[in-house]
């Protein structure tokens, strides 16, 4: 059985405020000339078709057009699972009608049994090439519900805490038994957060995971807002939303060695789980920060065998428009800037830039870099200063370690002392605090109500 595997489209996703309708559109029509071109008998999406829960209706249109366009293909099932940014219950609401067209659709585990994961992949004749076992993304909560609602005595009790691994077990096992005798491969899918990723050079994979593990604490990605942000260069913006619970680093071993192809979703670059070759992520077929302006986007081709390896093609997405991420100090940052409109003029795509500052003395960048950036042919929408800029101009803390060591209040004065080039400790920096604190903790309350 031959079949792609993609996930985390994101679609209506505004990273930074910009419109990606087209960029997306194109992506969807490639990918429709994809399938045929590979032969595709199935497209399999692990998750976050939508970026947010309640999502435009130009997304929601760019969904339903491309699995409208699919039934001209060869391409005889679609197997679509919800993500932990998805709504389950608006993928859900149109799966009726979606499966008299073969579009399999599961966007939460709520209200369903095990079998009702478990189904066959068809050819275009009507026989069976494979079996699913299409599981989304879920959280604790719902699996404890789902076992206590099980009409199974002997899963509804949890005797050794893992519901996942034993969610994967049982969906498996039924996949067995639908199998029966006939020598086809069995696939399941997941959105979830796996642990000993491979894929990415080992530097970026550690960096997503260290971004991934503080988001799940809490630590703040940005300690200032305004003009010259402030962020630490390690920082990875990969747009992956907390996990909370045991789904939050799942282990290789939580899904059935018998199984031939696992479909994943969640990270957004290509990558394997416990160098296991049967265990896989697509990545996102989008940049979703520009800390991934430079990796490429892929989606996998798979051909699968009962028992067999599977063999796995990675087919590059093209880029319908560019994203770029320029560090160093102010003069490296102007000449990255005339490098790359040069590069425009003669290729002409719709590009943005994020730049950082990491060296040299602190300076407005809006009006160091406004001969660079106006009327270009790039967009610049994010300028940021790094922590080692900004401690040479406030005097910032050499020992921080965790944005918790400061108060709101402490971030706040040195704003001001940033905004002022001046010491955090300095009279100026003083009677501006003094003068404006009462005004930013209203509305740091009325922030919080």
């Amino acid at each position: 059985m031959k079949f792609i595997h993609t996930a985390d489209w994101h679609l209506g996703n505004t990273m930074h405020d910009i419109d990606r309708t087209r960029e997306t559109g194109a992506f969807l029509e490639w990918l429709e000339s994809e399938i045929e071109t590979v032969g595709a008998q199935a497209l399999v999406i692990a998750g976050d078709i939508f970026d947010v829960v309640n999502p435009s209706n130009m997304a929601k249109t760019q969904y339903y057009k491309f699995l409208a366009s699919l039934l001209k293909t060869e391409c005889s099932n679609v197997v679509v699972v919800g993500g932990n940014h998805d709504s389950g219950t608006l993928l859900d609401a149109p799966a009726g009608i979606l499966d008299a067209l073969n579009i399999k659709v599961v966007g939460s585990i709520n209200n369903r049994k095990v079998d009702d994961f478990v189904f066959e992949l068809k050819d275009a004749q009507g026989n069976a090439i494979g079996i699913c076992c299409a599981l989304p993304f879920m959280r604790d909560l719902e699996l404890e519900q789902f076992y206590k609602n099980s009409d199974d005595g002997e899963y509804a009790n949890n005797a050794d805490g893992d519901l996942l691994k034993r969610l994967y077990a049982d969906a498996h096992r039924y996949a067995v038994e639908l199998r029966g005798d006939r020598n086809i491969p069995i696939i399941a899918t997941g959105h979830l957060y796996a642990s000993n990723l491979s894929g990415r050079d080992a530097e970026n994979a550690e960096n997503a995971e260290n971004a991934e593990n503080a988001e799940n604490a809490g630590i703040a990605e940005n300690a200032f807002a305004g003009e010259n942000a402030v962020m630490p260069e390690t920082s990875v913006d990969d747009g992956v939303r907390e996990v909370i619970g045991t789904l939050g680093n799942v282990d290789v071993s939580t899904f059935p060695s018998e199984l031939d192809y696992v479909a994943l979703g969640h990270i957004h670059y290509t990558s394997m789980v416990a160098k296991n070759p049967k265990v896989r992520y697509s990545g996102s077929p989008f940049v979703m920060g520009f800390d991934e302006a430079n990796c490429k986007r892929y989606v996998l081709a798979v051909d699968v065998a009962q028992g067999a390896v599977p063999v796995v093609e990675k087919i590059e997405v093209p880029k319908a428009m560019r994203f770029e991420q320029f560090k160093g100090d102010i003069e490296t940052l102007k000449l990255k800037l005339c490098n790359l409109e040069k590069e425009l003029v003669a290729n002409p795509v719709e590009t943005y830039v994020d730049l950082l500052l990491t060296s040299g003395d602190f300076v407005s960048l809006n009006d160091a870099l406004e001969k660079e950036e106006t009327g270009k042919h790039f967009v610049v929408k994010r300028h940021r200063i790094s922590r080692d800029v900004l401690r040479g101009a406030t005097g910032f803390d050499e020992c921080v370690e965790s944005t918790k060591q400061y108060s709101k209040e402490d971030y706040f004065r040195m704003l001001i002392a940033s905004n002022l080039q001046e010491n955090d400790e300095s009279a100026a920096v003083k009677n501006q605090y003094d003068k404006f604190i009462s005004l930013f903790n209203e509305a740091v309350s009325k922030a919080h109500e």
